[in-house]
């Protein structure tokens, strides 16, 4: 099930208990949400840094509060625990990411000017996701997305010679450090995590 942005208001608050707490709602914040969870911190320091990172203040449902998160990180997308194939992302697959934000930046910075006349730097508040229905949508003729398409590319089948440039182009491309955990597994631990926590307490 998919948020529709078109007839819905993009939300700037989620509800827990029936309370509403504003949410960091600009893309921005969800670039600083992939660095920590790709970060090599402990699980406890992670969901500390993204409930600050999101909340001007904290709930204290925390488990919720870390589901709602996620939720929001997702762009509204609920997803299915037994089936992880089913991605709002098209350009990521369930082993490793497309693009990481960070690493990108530079490709994703120029590819919004040409395609859109937007500077991401000078740009204020934009949300989440409006950055990220953009983002998607970038054509094949950025160079961000022809790096996204050498990332992901068989070769299995092709031309000797495309065969070797693609695979050149990999190796130039590579993403550094990534991690292999999907966003349903990643969901999942965290929610794990939490849950066990407030039991040990």
């Amino acid at each position: 099930m998919y948020f529709d942005i078109l007839t819905s208001p993009l939300p700037e608050s989620v509800s827990i208990n029936g309370r509403e707490y504003p949410i960091n709602c600009d893309f921005r914040t969800g670039i600083k949400f992939e660095k920590i969870i790709r970060s090599n911190d402990t699980e406890e320091k992670k969901y500390k840094k993204m409930l600050l990172l999101y909340y001007p203040k904290v709930p204290v449902d925390i488990v919720t509060a870390v589901e709602k998160v996620m939720w929001f990180y997702r762009c509204g997308e609920e997803i299915e625990e037994e089936d992880d194939t089913r991605q709002r992302y098209k350009r990521r697959n369930r082993n490793e990411p497309a693009c990481v934000f960070e690493q990108d930046a530079p490709y994703i910075y120029a590819a919004f000017l040409e395609q859109y006349g937007i500077d991401l730097i000078k740009v204020q508040n934009m949300h989440w996701w409006k950055f990220m229905a953009l983002f998607e949508s970038i054509g094949d003729h950025t160079k961000m997305c022809k790096i996204m398409y050498y990332r992901k590319a068989s070769t299995s089948g092709m031309p000797k010679e495309k065969r070797a440039f693609i695979n050149e182009m990999k190796k130039l491309y590579r993403i550094r450090d990534s991690s292999k955990v999907t966003l349903l597994q990643r969901n999942k631990n965290w929610k794990d995590y939490v849950r066990k926590r407030f039991e040990e307490m």
